[in-house]
């Protein structure tokens, strides 16, 4: 927990984290609220289901490239722009008529649009603090992220029940838009800069740290959501709420105690093992039991995760990092989505022992990927050694660069000029 206190301590960081967390709020309100609002207005939970796909879609699609765009024109434009057309979008949806094609036009612009916070901010951690402390942010980000999913559908439901299904929406909109302007004034006196990312849009996803990251990512979420399906078919939609938060809860705790401590291969195989077991333990026990397993099948989450983004963090290139942590988005819409789905066909087939058959497979695939990836050679984000540094930024990594969002004008002179460079720490006063 030391770790822990070091970051409050570090000037600016609590600031950038909370904002950021604060402007993704809506990420976990985006599926439930259109869902109820569509279904409302349409009478359909099939057109509903049309537009959260279309949201999902397209943000798996554009987040990379939202990403990528950060190095080349700047955080601030390409946050605030973002944030502002999704702002629209979500008032626009809120307010439109029941046409379905209309409804999927606008899910698609909002899905397209959501700003790309998270592999902006993880990009950028590694340069906010010193190094023996990035692994616990990655760990804090990791875990207090649960609690978009544990408030924003509580948020959705309350406002949709005392007012209308509007409301969330247009909530979700003020949240975006506040949100990502005060992640942005939070970065101040200086405004960190995403490096303009030169080689080929998908590059990085050769990099075999980023390949295993994806693929643990996509695996470990679609076991979680197989699982929820499961749950929800079980218990029904009281007692579901209650086994999810605990299984939420169990990320958080595993996340607190271990996720800022230093994992290897080894214990990543380990700490996704313990998910594995409980994830099969929940479809064989009952009572009780079954919300220990839960809990257990949490607590190796937000651990894993943490791992998994710091040795991405360490393994790619400062200017390929934002695209790298893009792709990672795209590959947990992509496991949500594919688990959820074929949970349900598999729920409908032969019941919900089926679904966490699914989801243990899933959950034994993600564990089995860190293995896997190791045949192939050493890991270089899991290793011991210092992380690999482009030769043209031998600094890279120490602190935050006083750009003022304007690339092209350090281009020129950050092969001369040393001094261009932060000590660790987003306040920039000690420069």
């Amino acid at each position: 927990m030391g770790s822990y206190m070091r970051l409050l301590r570090t000037p600016g960081v609590f600031r950038v984290t909370i904002s950021q967390l604060f402007a993704r709020l809506p990420l976990g309100m985006l599926s439930l609220a259109i869902l109820m609002h569509v279904s409302a207005t349409t009478g359909s939970y099939a057109q509903a289901g049309i537009v959260v796909a279309c949201v999902s879609l397209a943000e798996a699609i554009a987040m990379p490239v939202s990403a990528r765009l950060t190095g080349a024109f700047g955080v601030t434009p390409v946050v605030l722009s973002a944030a502002v057309i999704n702002g629209i979008g979500f008032v626009a949806l809120a307010l439109a008529p029941a046409h379905l094609l209309l409804l999927a036009i606008l899910g698609t612009l909002v899905g397209a649009t959501i700003p790309p916070l998270m592999p902006v901010v993880r990009a950028l951690y590694p340069r906010m603090v010193p190094p023996d402390t990035v692994r616990a942010l990655f760990a804090f980000d990791t875990t207090a992220q649960e609690l978009i999913w544990v408030t924003g559908p509580v948020i959705v439901t309350v406002l949709a029940s005392l007012v209308s299904t509007a409301v969330p929406l247009l909530a979700a909109a003020g949240i975006t838009v506040t949100g990502s302007v005060a992640f942005v004034l939070s970065l101040q006196p200086g405004q960190p800069w995403i490096k303009r990312n030169r080689s080929p849009f998908g590059r990085v996803l050769a990099r075999q740290e980023v390949i295993l990251a994806l693929v643990a990512n996509l695996a470990l979420v679609a076991s979680f959501m197989a699982m929820e399906v499961g749950v929800v078919a079980q218990l029904g939609h009281a007692m579901a709420g209650a086994a999810i938060s605990v299984s939420s809860l169990g990320s958080l705790i595993g996340g607190l105690l271990l996720g800022q401590r230093r994992l290897g291969l080894g214990a990543l195989v380990a700490t996704l093992g313990v998910v594995m077991v409980g994830t099969a333990l929940t479809g064989l026990v009952t009572g009780p039991l079954q919300f220990v397993a839960l809990f257990a099948a949490g607590f190796g989450f937000a651990p894993a995760m943490a791992a998994l983004y710091h040795a991405v963090s360490r393994g790619v290139e400062e200017q390929a990092a934002a695209e790298a942590f893009g792709w990672l988005n795209t590959g947990a819409l992509a496991g949500g989505a594919a688990g959820t789905a074929l949970s349900g066909v598999f729920n409908d087939a032969w019941g919900p022992i089926a679904s966490y058959a699914l989801a243990t497979g899933l959950a034994v695939a993600a564990a089995a990927s860190p293995l896997i990836a190791r045949l192939a050679g050493p890991v270089r984000g899991f290793s011991a050694e210092e992380p690999v540094v482009p030769a043209s930024d031998p600094e890279a990594g120490c602190g935050l660069v006083l750009s003022q969002d304007k690339p092209d004008a350090r281009a020129s002179q950050e092969a001369d000029d040393e001094s261009a460079q932060c000590h660790p720490g987003i306040d920039a006063t000690t420069c």
